[in-house]
C-alpha cells in the first residue's frame, strides 16, 4: 500500500495493473437483484390484440364508426361552400384592384345567388375583410379539401381492390366445388391489378362510353 498524499507508485508500461477483487457478497447481491427485477418485469400485451377478442370485423367497424365518415363528409360540404364564397369575393377584390367598373359584371346578383338569403351577414363581413386574409383562408381550405379527396379516393381504391380480389377467390371456390379445379388458386398481385383495371374500364364504359375510357387512358399516360 502507498500513501494517498504521496506520489503514485511506479508501474511498468508493459504490464497491466492488477485490479482489486470485489468484496465478498457483492456477486451474490447482484444475482439476487437481477432475479428480483426479472420477476417484477412483466410483458405487457395490448388487449385489442388478445386472441380472446376474436378476429376483426370490418362491417361491424363501419357500423360503429360510420358517424365519423358522415361528419367528415359534412365538413367537406361546408368547406366547399366556403371556398365558393371566397372565390366570389376575391373576384370582386381583383376587379376593384384592376380599376374595372363593377356595374358591368353584375356581381351583386351573382353574390346573392352564391351566398343565399341565409348567409347575407356573412357576405357583408367578407366584403370588409382584407384581401390578404381571404387569400390565406382560401389556400388553407383548398389544401384541406385536397387532403380529404385524396384520403377518400385511397379508401375507395382499397375497398374496390379488396372487392375484386374477393370476387376472384369466390370464382376459384366455385370452380373447385363444381369439379373444374382440384384446388383453389390464390391470385397474385399482378392478376388482381389486371382485374381492377378491367373493372375500372367496365365502370367507365357504363357511365360515359368509349370516350370516358379514352380520357381515362390519356390521363393515366400523362402521369
Amino acid at each position: 500500500m502507498h500513501d494517498d498524499d504521496g506520489p503514485p507508485p511506479a508501474r511498468d508500461a508493459h504490464k497491466r495493473p492488477r485490479r482489486s477483487a470485489p468484496p465478498r457478497g457483492a456477486s451474490g447481491d447482484v444475482g439476487k437483484a437481477s432475479s428480483v427485477t426479472s420477476t417484477v418485469v412483466q410483458r405487457r400485451v395490448d388487449p385489442r390484440f388478445d386472441p380472446m377478442f376474436g378476429r376483426a370485423d370490418a362491417r361491424m367497424f363501419e357500423q360503429n364508426y360510420g358517424f365519423l365518415r358522415e361528419a367528415e363528409a359534412k365538413e367537406e360540404e361546408e368547406r366547399r361552400f366556403r371556398i365558393k364564397c371566397l372565390k366570389c369575393i376575391i373576384r370582386r377584390c381583383e376587379l376593384e384592384e384592376a380599376g374595372e367598373d363593377l356595374d358591368e359584371y353584375d356581381l351583386s346578383d351573382h353574390e346573392q345567388e352564391v351566398f343565399g338569403a341565409d348567409h347575407a351577414r356573412e357576405l357583408r363581413e367578407m366584403k370588409l375583410t382584407p384581401p390578404q386574409q381571404l387569400y390565406a383562408e382560401l389556400e388553407q381550405l383548398q389544401r384541406a379539401s385536397q387532403l380529404y379527396v385524396s384520403k377518400t379516393r385511397d379508401a375507395s381504391i382499397k375497398e374496390r381492390r379488396s372487392r375484386v380480389r374477393k370476387e376472384l377467390l369466390r370464382k376459384e371456390v366455385m370452380a373447385v366445388k363444381s369439379g373444374t379445379k382440384a384446388r383453389p388458386y390464390f391470385p397474385k398481385r399482378a392478376e388482381v391489378k389486371r382485374a381492377v383495371a378491367a373493372d375500372t374500364f367496365s365502370r367507365l364504359n357504363e357511365k360515359g362510353g368509349k370516350a370516358a375510357v379514352d380520357r381515362y387512358i390519356i390521363r393515366k399516360r400523362k402521369r
